[in-house]
């Protein structure tokens, strides 16, 4: 029984060019899936580049050809006299595939080797173990990402799940993805959708971390899904305090003052509240001061071990910049934590809900409404943003003192943006539907619609025949 991998397979690598000499229509089939990298043998490595280069520019893929483009090898070997080798050694191209994945198998398996002693390396150095061993995690769990989907897909596997998606909500599946639990909000944002970033952007004391973890806590303690929360400034314990009088509407001080136990009725309240709390798949990750990948080895670990249908980060402005970082300042810094929050986001197809603070700029403005441009420091969290929604309350206004907040959807890359009023009780650590503009609604529904003059008639008036 053979119990031992060996890392090269030069047969399979002479397989492959010699293949694609005899029959050049498996280059667009190979050559989808197998890198010039993947080839241990630098001289056959250099000779698929040729191949790959010849078919591109409609020239025969044969050795007198490629020699053509390449006289000699970086060896020192002729191109010709080394391609004509190879090329003898095949007899067929019945295998070409299977030599194909082959190669691609030796090339991870060396890759694996050498980040295997990588790790060994990096532990005699005399750095923090918490980074070396998130290089480490990163450095597998790259490895162990890299295609898991094809490079290209057909317009009609992309249309699979379009259609799977229509009948759904024609079956009264309700929204694409996951629900806030705000009706409001949810018709505005038409579901948390995986590999989408939603940036919620506020002054401090509008309820950023409110609304971010409630929307956590209505997909796992109600709807019975995972989140992970990173929660780069507030404590496990405080999050968990904020939870548990959102969950039992009994309110923040009376739980922190332990006045809570000198009633029985709350007594219940939080009894129920911690039995669906503690079934709630709720993981809240309280280190301070994590760079993005950190933060991305965190994540692809989490969701390995059980799925995540959401990530929320609070905030984006208290990630660290990565160690050796040189970038020059933080615009570009936070730039970078952008892209790369994007690409988590896509990578592990879960939504990704990022707090962000705005500029304090608004506060001398006459109009305090803010804007988009708000967003703190940099311009780049717009353009990689699949949703930006703005919490604003109007401090000075007498809807504003009682809670009433707006949230005002300013980007949305697959509806209408808009916006929407949510009541924000803050004794209770949550925002929930807000009833006034519920009886608005109602209220210009069943208001008798305005008499149309004669100028409006003409002016939609839309004749289909002519004179």
């Amino acid at each position: 029984m053979i119990t031992d991998r060996p890392l090269v397979a030069m047969e399979a690598e002479f397989g492959v060019i010699g293949a694609l000499f005899i029959k050049p229509d498996l280059i667009e089939t190979i050559g989808a899936t197998l890198g010039a990298a993947d080839f241990h043998d630098q001289d056959v490595a250099e000779i698929y580049t040729l191949i790959l280069a010849a078919r591109s520019a409609g020239r025969p893929a044969d050795p007198v050809s490629i020699a053509d483009i390449r006289h000699e090898l970086t060896s020192g070997e002729l191109t010709l006299v080394r391609a004509a080798e190879i090329m003898n050694s095949v007899p067929s191209a019945a295998n070409g595939i299977e030599y194909a994945r082959i190669v691609v198998e030796r090339s991870k398996a060396r890759k694996i080797a050498i980040i295997g002693q990588s790790i060994i390396d990096m532990a005699s150095h005399a750095r923090p173990l918490a980074g070396i061993i998130a290089d480490a995690q990163e450095a597998v769990l790259a490895l162990n990402s890299e295609d898991d989907e094809p490079d290209v897909i057909t317009l009609r596997e992309a249309l699979g799940p379009v259609v799977d998606e229509m009948d759904a909500r024609f079956n009264g599946e309700g929204i694409n993805g996951h629900a806030t639990g705000l009706k409001d909000l949810d018709e505005l944002l038409q579901g948390l959708r995986g590999s989408h970033v939603i940036i919620i952007a506020g002054r401090p004391g509008t309820g950023k971390t409110t609304l971010g973890l409630g929307i956590a806590e209505q997909l796992t303690i109600r709807d019975g899904k995972s989140a992970l929360v990173f929660s780069l400034e507030m404590s496990a314990k405080e999050l968990s305090k904020r939870s548990l009088a959102s969950s039992s509407a009994v309110t923040l001080g009376n739980i922190d003052t332990g006045q809570a136990m000198a009633s029985g009725e709350q007594i219940v309240r939080i009894t129920g509240a911690v039995s669906k709390m503690s079934q709630a798949d709720l993981r809240i990750c309280q280190k301070g001061g994590l760079p993005l990948s950190r933060i991305r080895n965190i994540a692809r670990f989490q969701h390995k071990a059980k799925p995540l249908d959401l990530i929320v980060i609070d905030y984006i402005g208290l990630i660290a910049p990565e160690a050796g970082s040189r970038q020059q300042n933080r615009n570009l810094e936070l730039g970078a934590i952008s892209r790369g929050i994007k690409g988590m986001a896509k990578e592990l197809n879960v939504p990704v809900i990022v707090l962000a603070q705005l500029n304090r700029s608004i506060e001398t403005r006459s109009s305090k409404k803010p804007q988009m441009s708000d967003l703190r420091d940099s311009g780049e969290i717009e353009q990689d943003a699949d949703i930006i929604m703005i919490a604003h309350r109007d401090a000075e206004s007498d809807l504003g003192r009682s809670g009433v907040t707006e949230i005002d959807v300013v980007k949305h890359r697959h509806a209408s943006v808009g916006h929407c009023l949510l009541q924000h009780q803050g004794e209770f650590a949550r925002f929930v539907n807000y009833a006034g503009q519920r009886e608005q609604q109602q209220e210009q529904e069943a208001r008798p619609p305005a008499p149309r003059t004669s100028k409006s008639l003409l002016n939609t008036f839309n004749p289909q025949g002519g004179f």
